[in-house]
């Protein structure tokens, strides 16, 4: 090993890596975060509706924690992701566009918002 290195953990203390609770799986994952959301009342007038309430804030939800920094980063992040977003989002008329996110969070009450995404 070179000089100034050392090993990050003793070789007899590997079993201290194995995590102590069981991983939960991302299709657990997804379906919780759909779950959560849904309960988020839907702002918009019905015939306006081309996504899905849930669809756009699952994409804006998973942007930004891959760190998008407004509409566009999730319009984006959407489009480079919608091959795997459609496994698990419905997605009827594809991605939404970034004036869409900011028309919806516009108007969705962010206490409703807050207090969903902190449960």
């Amino acid at each position: 090993m070179g000089k100034g290195f050392a090993p990050v953990l003793p070789t007899g203390n590997k079993a201290q890596l194995k995590p102590e609770l069981p991983l939960t799986s991302i299709n657990e994952i997804q379906a919780s975060l759909l779950t959560y959301l849904q309960d988020i009342p839907d702002p918009r007038v019905s015939r306006t509706q081309k996504h899905l309430l849930t669809d756009i804030l699952v994409i804006a939800v998973l942007a930004v924690i891959a760190g998008a920094k407004g509409w566009e980063d999730m319009e984006n992040y959407g489009l480079s992701k919608q091959s795997w977003l459609s496994e698990f989002l419905e997605l009827p008329n594809g991605i939404p566009s970034d004036d869409t996110f900011r028309r919806v969070f516009e108007r969705i009450n962010p206490e409703v918002l807050a207090k969903v995404l902190s449960q």
